[in-house]
């Protein structure tokens, strides 16, 4: 189903649901019972940030041509270690 906007010459503009394709040129206004024509805008439509769309394309590229690792990955070096002051008061081994 997709919303289509008509717009009423006497009342306001009005959405109504159509299946995709199947939407008439005009529609009567729930409001007055005028014809309502129908009223082209874009679609809505949005754009993906470059970070996501390049993780979907690696997602879908891993899904039909796995990479081969000959080895592991190198570790990261661990840094200080964050003390939460709740910790402080469990009982210590």
């Amino acid at each position: 189903m997709a919303m289509y906007a008509y717009r009423c010459p006497h009342c306001r503009e009005i959405g109504v649901t159509f299946p995709i394709g199947t939407a008439p040129g005009a529609v009567a206004c729930p409001d007055c019972g005028a014809a309502a024509v129908r009223v082209f805008s874009a679609p809505m439509l949005t754009r993906t940030p470059s970070a996501v769309s390049a993780q979907i394309r690696r997602a879908e590229r891993s899904a039909a041509e796995p990479e081969v690792v000959t080895s592991l990955p190198r570790r990261r070096a661990a840094g200080p270690v964050a003390v939460h002051p709740a910790t402080s008061r469990l009982p210590r081994p």
